[in-house]
């Protein structure tokens, strides 16, 4: 089976999961799938980065996940839980750091909590929007925006791709596959959120340029992440994909973003 087929069937088999998490799960077992996803994150980033004794780094970020998913998106929760992870794990660096050592694991740790914070957001938000008025199909477009965007960028890059956008970052982006990505998430997502809510086209339109411009920022911030640790995928839980946080990197700013905005003026 070449790469290009076992993509597909990965995506396929993920798309249909998040159809049925999303649309049909009470909130009570949302919240708790999301939860669970985020610990896979968690585990997946903590062993990316290759930090010393993440067993125990991992146990207080599950407290931090528990603390969130229990307060249900309620914004003191996120604060706990900002807490928890920060100084947890800055009291577990300055345990278990040997001499000579303090330089390099200090910088797995800040990458590891940078990445933490998104994800937090994006755990906090996608919870409040599953809430909000007109939510679901608000996180139904928004994938559908992002992950359309992803797809139309492989291919418009692969078959006119020549200038590239981030060489030293992600060699393999061009100029050509950014402009096919940007329009189809941006035309994607607009048509969800037109043909299913009673939001405005020009509305629409907004959401869909911040969407895709913070999803593109995201896509490139995992990817300069990895580059920094030396890593190709974020791991390999996702056949043909990489790692969980390479299939998420890109919702990451862009849930949080848009969704702030959807809250706000709908």
């Amino acid at each position: 089976m070449n790469e290009l087929s076992l993509r597909i069937i990965t995506a396929s088999v993920l798309f249909a999961g998040a159809v049925g998490w999303l649309f049909y799960l009470p909130p009570f077992w949302f919240d708790i799938v999301l939860g669970l996803i985020a610990v896979a994150a968690t585990v997946e980033l903590l062993r990316m980065v290759d930090i010393a004794h993440r067993t125990s780094y991992g146990l207080v970020a599950m407290l931090a996940w528990v603390l969130l998913v229990a307060g249900h998106g309620a914004w003191a929760m996120l604060s706990a839980a900002w807490i928890v992870l920060m100084v947890g794990w800055l009291c577990l660096l300055i345990i278990y750091v040997k001499k000579g050592e303090l330089e390099t694991e200090f910088r797995k740790l800040a990458f590891a909590q940078w990445m933490m914070v998104w994800l937090t957001l994006f755990v906090l938000v996608m919870m409040q929007l599953h809430a909000h008025v007109d939510g679901i199909v608000f996180i139904a477009g928004a994938c559908a925006g992002v992950w359309a965007a992803d797809i139309a960028a492989y291919f418009t890059g692969k078959a006119w791709g020549k200038r590239k956008l981030c060489p030293i970052v992600s060699p393999g982006k061009t100029l050509e596959g950014l402009a096919g990505g940007v329009i189809a998430g941006i035309a994607t997502a607009m048509s969800v959120w037109l043909i299913w809510t009673d939001i405005s086209l020009s509305f629409a339109l907004l959401l869909g340029i911040v969407l895709v411009f913070c999803a593109v920022l995201g896509d490139l911030a995992e990817s300069t992440l990895k580059r920094a640790v030396g890593v190709k995928d974020s791991g390999n839980m996702l056949p043909g994909h990489g790692g969980l946080l390479d299939r998420i990197d890109a919702l990451l700013p862009a849930i949080p973003a848009t969704g702030f905005i959807w809250m706000a003026f709908i």
